[in-house]
């Protein structure tokens, strides 16, 4: 069975509804994942989450919320037909008035093959110098051309200035707004860098539109004016140039064509369109002077029209490489498979349970052993501690807190240690990971504690030296009590905390209630 394929309104859309999860209710997620799992046959991650993804597709037009995919999928094809539309209309109209012949003067042969001609064979030649400076930099070619640089920086300047707008009068209103205004800067941000190139290629496919249109106006109304009025062309210089110079260059250019019969003016036909001012035209003869219209015709095609053609099917084919390469693996999208695989378990506890985390949880009250994640189900997991909780932390209680949220607790570090650098703590977790095949971190935190500057630099760190993939999930635990350490956070900790992590716009970084 083939893989399912994406395209960019998709991981739009994928995106929206994942962003629309921030700050739900962990259970409830888990339970409606978990539902949409059990329609499903067994599958593989891409074909699961693409499964999820049409599901909430079909619920939210069902709450007729607006989803970005498709706002991009008419945003795409109102630009495509106004590209079209205005190379068209550039292109004809400048041929139009270029090609105006008022019976005495000809059409200059080497003005129209430079206009129409060589001013694109330029543009080809920056093109190939960016693609050539971006492999020298390893870089890709919409990441270092100026050109497309300045499109996306536009593109995304004007998101930007749209939330600037929201900042600004939320500078006004509450802090929990301005939060929520920082942390849809942070989805933003975050969505760049997963995706930029997937949202930049567009504009490059629309240049490619607006020339080839441009390029079919431009031999649209030659043609109409070939067929339409009795045109003349001709070649004339200062220059002391005679005919067969100007023939061995024009059969140069006519290489991809010279084939065609009639497509290259002949060596007497050069001398019979040559114009010299002092004589006018009346005594050289029209087959002469008509005997150019194919070669232009022909350069236009070869030389303007075709390079286009290619660089629009490169650019689609990239395009459709990169969305086939989408890897459903990555930290942000791999807890929505986490959910849907891990079988929901009973959570409720005796009073004498939850006054004594430490202690195991009585027989009558723990979880039927049909309800608890299967081994295949759960996915191994280093834990961080704050070094004044290490010695405190009751690890049974808090492996089966996170056993029950689906992961296996497999070693526990401290961390912001006073004998260990960041730099050291940091290789040791690597070391752990690696050791205990774990992709995954959970960093255990209170929440009465507000998340700091300092936090978000060193989560900002943590991420650098895991990669992009990892999935870090800060589980926020209550103010201790006497006798147990692993009480319930605030709610309004646990938003507030969303909302400061969101502005980081890392989408691989999770906040969880584990109590």
């Amino acid at each position: 069975m083939p893989q399912p394929r994406w395209n960019t309104a998709d991981l739009l859309d994928l995106e929206f509804l994942v962003q629309q999860d921030e700050g739900e209710d962990m259970a409830r997620l888990a339970a409606r994942d978990r539902e949409i799992f059990a329609a499903l046959p067994e599958q593989d991650d891409a074909r699961l989450l693409r499964c999820w993804l049409e599901h909430r597709k079909q619920n939210a037009e069902k709450d007729s919320v607006a989803l970005p995919g498709s706002l991009w999928q008419e945003l795409t094809l109102l630009f495509a037909l106004a590209a079209g539309l205005a190379g068209l209309i550039s292109g004809g109209g400048l041929a139009f008035s270029f090609l105006a012949y008022s019976g005495s003067e000809p059409v200059n042969v080497a003005a129209y093959f430079a206009m129409f001609v060589l001013l694109q064979l330029g543009l080809y030649l920056l093109l190939a110098g960016s693609v050539l400076c971006s492999k020298w930099q390893g870089g890709n070619i919409l990441t270092s051309s100026l050109l497309y640089r300045l499109a996306g920086r536009l593109f995304f300047w004007l998101l930007d200035k749209c939330l600037a707008a929201g900042r600004r009068t939320s500078s006004r209103i509450s802090a929990e707004q301005r939060l929520s205004w920082a942390a849809h800067a942070g989805s933003v941000k975050s969505l760049r860098q997963r995706h930029g190139l997937l949202l930049l290629r567009p504009f490059f496919l629309l240049a490619q539109l607006f020339g080839i249109s441009f390029n079919i106006g431009v031999l649209a109304a030659t043609l109409l004016k070939v067929i339409g009025s009795d045109l003349a062309f001709g070649w004339q210089s200062t220059l002391q140039i005679d005919a067969a110079a100007v023939h061995a260059l024009a059969r140069w250019i006519s290489l991809p064509w010279l084939w065609l019969p009639e497509s290259v003016p002949t060596l007497a036909q050069i001398e019979g369109s040559r114009l010299i001012l002092k004589d006018g035209i009346y005594h050289l003869a029209s087959r002469d002077l008509a005997s150019w219209w194919p070669f232009l015709c022909l350069a236009v095609f070869s030389y303007g029209l075709l390079p286009r053609l290619a660089l629009l099917t490169c650019g689609l084919l990239q395009q459709r490489r990169d969305l086939a390469e989408f890897d459903p693996q990555q930290g942000r999208f791999r807890q929505i498979l986490h959910r849907m695989r891990t079988p929901l378990v009973a959570t409720a506890a005796s009073a004498a349970a939850q006054k004594n985390a430490a202690a195991p949880l009585p027989e009558e009250t723990a979880p039927p052993a049909s309800e608890l994640p299967s081994n295949e189900a759960i996915t191994p997991v280093v834990v961080l501690l704050p070094d004044e909780l290490y010695a405190l932390c009751p690890i049974a209680a808090l492996t089966e807190q996170i056993r029950q949220a689906g992961y296996q607790l497999r070693q526990t570090i401290p961390f912001w240690t006073l004998d260990k650098s960041e730099a050291e703590e940091l290789a040791g977790l690597q070391a752990a990971m690696t050791a205990q095949g774990c992709k995954d971190v959970i960093i255990l935190h209170e929440a009465w504690q507000p998340p700091v500057q300092e936090l978000l630099t060193w989560l900002a760190g943590l991420r650098r030296a895991l990669g992009p993939q990892a999935l870090i999930r800060i589980a926020l635990i209550g103010r201790p009590a006497a006798d147990n350490l692993l009480t319930p956070p605030q709610p309004e900790q646990v938003r507030i905390w969303r909302q400061k992590t969101a502005a980081l716009g890392d989408s691989g970084l999770q906040v969880l209630e584990l109590c």
